[in-house]
């Protein structure tokens, strides 16, 4: 992980499913760490300590599951199995399933966020940082506030939230569903790209949506695999109740294996640029139907 250092463990942390039937864990605050890139791109940066291991994560909601570098601090961790990573690009690397102890959110307020077993992929070819999957939230509730940089678990719920999409084939990843001018469509929720991204075939589809802003971009994916693409500016994107953005830049490509992943109605990849214009509360305490809401900052 990014920046880890060796400490002694003490653990006092909240641990998923323990509160009681029924129980509700009290609120607590992480803080996030922001970065900023170019067209209002970004990355979000968590305190996470593994063992006995402090340093930060970043939040990946595009990734179903945790993924860090091989390293010193986690060579010692018992492999439980093998799987693939596959990355914006399309480059797909081979990774060790391994379990690590007593993950834990570090929160500046309340009771940490952990699990006291939690299964994340080891994979030795990692350019980009060490990210925090989807999966890893699974029970529960929070929210990320951008003008505080802070997420906030189990606080006060909207009163109405939106289900989200479930993706992918094994339905491990959400998407929102929304409208591009007059075309409807579902964009992944994705906090690990630094900018959105929407897939060529839907651009050549609907040319009078997007405008060209640079021919020649350079991006990298989460993971750190590089790849070329064209930016666009979109017109706007529209989840409803008001909630209309304009001018969200987006890297443009061909999805390819992403297409085959996500399906055909996922032409869009909601990126940083996009989710922290908004405050956003997400619900992952029904695992079959979880659900989220927006607000303007």
């Amino acid at each position: 992980m990014n920046g880890f250092r060796r400490l002694v463990f003490f653990c006092a942390a909240l641990l998923f499913g323990v509160a009681g039937a029924g129980a509700e864990p009290g609120r607590s605050i992480v803080p996030m760490t922001l970065t900023q890139a170019d067209y209002g791109g970004g990355r979000i940066y968590l305190p996470v300590r593994i063992g006995n291991v402090l340093g930060s994560m970043r939040l990946d909601t595009g990734a179903s599951t945790a993924r860090v570098a091989e390293a010193p601090w986690n060579k010692d961790l018992p492999t439980v199995g093998q799987s693939y990573s596959t990355g914006a690009s399309g480059k797909t690397v081979r990774c060790d399933d391994v379990e690590a102890r007593n993950v834990e959110l570090k929160a500046s307020q309340g009771a940490g966020i952990a699990r006291a077993k939690y299964e994340v992929a080891r994979c030795a070819a990692n350019d980009g940082d060490d990210l925090l999957g989807l999966d890893f939230f699974k029970g529960a509730r929070f929210s990320l506030d951008f003008a505080t940089r802070e997420m906030t678990f189990f606080g006060e719920a909207p009163a109405r939230m939106t289900p989200f999409r479930l993706l992918g084939p094994d339905r491990r990843l959400v998407g929102i569903a929304l409208k591009a001018g007059g075309a409807t469509a579902i964009g992944l929720f994705d906090t690990g790209a630094e900018i959105s991204a929407v897939d060529q075939r839907f651009v050549d589809a609907h040319r009078n949506l997007f405008t060209l802003t640079k021919r020649k971009g350079k991006a990298s994916e989460a993971g750190g695999a590089a790849f070329a693409s064209r930016i666009y500016k979109i017109k706007s994107l529209d989840l409803g109740e008001g909630r209309v953005l304009r001018g969200v830049h987006a890297l443009v490509y061909d999805f390819g294996a992403l297409r085959e992943a996500l399906g055909s109605e996922t032409p869009f990849i909601l990126g940083y640029n996009f989710i922290s214009r908004l405050n956003w509360t997400l619900d992952f305490t029904q695992a079959e139907t979880p659900t989220w809401d927006a607000r303007p900052r």
